[in-house]
């Protein structure tokens, strides 16, 4: 029985610590992602951005638009710079392909720096719906990433084809 207990009790916790389930885009929504409860999310226009508690990782997930992942990758680039005040090394960029959970991924990755030092941008285009790409996004400092991994890697596997609700179930 205290056997039973525990186990419950330790699923409870990993239930509630990725409890935050947001839509893509914010409203429609054609995926949804869980963010971390302690992390700060936002709903920003048609991204989500989670932050670290500490304050040192930011991550953000956007539909790709109409399919054009470069245009995409361009505005969340100058999103990450902007608030990020990051200045992108172009000659340290690593483009590699592999997987998100059973979908085909594309990663993208740079360096760069800002006014506190080294910072890491990583992207990643997939599908959980072939027929919508979603483009997510994480940057920080390098220690702060591998210190922040594993939810960030929790995120990506979270992100889910949006159920969408029945009109008489809306009320």
């Amino acid at each position: 029985m205290i056997k039973a207990c525990h186990v419950a009790a330790f699923f409870a916790v990993c239930a509630t610590a990725f409890a935050g389930t947001h839509k893509i885009p914010p409203g429609e929504g054609i995926a949804t992602v869980q963010t971390p409860d302690k992390w700060r999310t936002n709903e920003k226009g048609e991204l989500v951005e989670a932050i670290s508690p500490d304050g040192s990782v930011c991550f953000l997930i956007i539909p790709v638009e109409r399919r054009k992942v470069a245009e995409s990758m361009g505005e969340a680039m100058r999103y990450i710079r902007g608030v990020g005040a990051i200045v992108v090394d172009p000659k340290s960029l690593v483009h590699t392909t592999g997987k998100v959970k059973d979908a085909d991924a594309e990663f993208v990755s740079w360096k760069g720096k800002n006014k506190s030092g080294d910072v890491e941008i990583k992207f990643s285009i997939f599908s959980p719906d072939p027929s919508e790409p979603l483009l997510a996004a994480y940057w920080g400092p390098p220690a702060a990433i591998k210190k922040h991994q594993s939810e960030l890697d929790k995120m990506l596997q979270s992100v889910r084809k949006a159920e969408h609700e029945k009109s008489q179930d809306r009320q």
